[in-house]
C-alpha cells in the first residue's frame, strides 16, 4: 500500500511539474519579461518529461497492483527522469532560492531508493 502511496506521489508530483511547465510556456509566448520565465526551451522540457514521467507513474502503478516483480522499475526510470525538470519548476516556484536544488534531489533520490529496494520483491504490493 506505502508503494502504491509513492507512485501516486510521483504521478502528482509530475502533475505540478506539467502545470508549472505549461505556466511557463504560455508566459513564453505571451511575451512575458523574460527575468520572469525560463524560456520556451525550459517550459518544453518540463512537459515533455511530465508525460513521460507520468506514462511511468501509471505502468508502475498498475504493474504494482498486478503484483509484477520488475514494476518498481517503472518508477524508478520516473524518478530519475523526474530530477531535473522538478529542479527547474521548483526555482520557478521559489525564485532566487538555492535549496530548490537541495530539495529536488533530495525528492528524486529519496524516490529512486525506496523504488529500488523493492525492485525484484515477489508481492511489490
Amino acid at each position: 500500500m506505502w508503494l502504491q502511496a509513492v507512485n501516486v506521489l510521483l504521478a502528482a508530483i509530475a502533475g505540478v511539474v506539467l502545470v508549472v511547465g505549461i505556466d511557463q510556456g504560455s508566459a513564453a509566448l505571451m511575451g512575458v519579461p523574460p527575468d520572469l520565465v525560463l524560456g520556451g526551451y525550459g517550459a518544453v522540457l518540463m512537459i515533455g518529461v511530465a508525460a513521460v514521467v507520468l506514462m511511468f507513474a501509471a505502468m508502475a502503478f498498475r504493474g504494482m497492483a498486478r503484483g509484477e516483480r520488475y514494476a518498481p522499475l517503472f518508477a524508478m526510470l520516473g524518478w530519475a527522469l523526474l530530477w531535473f525538470p522538478l529542479e527547474l519548476a521548483l526555482s520557478v516556484l521559489v525564485p532566487g532560492s538555492p535549496a530548490a536544488q537541495f530539495a529536488a534531489t533530495a525528492v528524486s533520490g529519496l524516490g529512486v531508493v525506496v523504488s529500488l529496494a523493492v525492485l525484484g520483491s515477489t508481492k511489490p504490493r
